[in-house]
């Protein structure tokens, strides 16, 4: 799957934790020439996580939507 940088070169990328009550996870950036990425520690063992992204032109904030990866 092939996301886009909205207008301003910005990509928002969101996880939902299926977990609640829990302590908030330690999160960690990862960038090399071409690649880059989060790291999340301190979610519970095989917890899932939906991962929610924008799409859209990002010109006007009703012209884009939130998605998610299906399961």
């Amino acid at each position: 799957m092939t996301v886009r940088a909205d207008a301003t070169g910005t990509l928002e990328l969101v996880c939902e934790r299926s977990a609640t009550d829990r302590p908030e996870p330690d999160v960690r950036a990862f960038f090399g020439k071409d690649e880059f990425g989060l790291l999340v520690d301190g979610l519970e063992p095989n917890e899932r996580v939906r991962l929610l992204f924008e799409v859209g032109s990002g010109e006007q904030s009703d012209s884009s939507e939130r998605r998610s990866l299906k399961d």
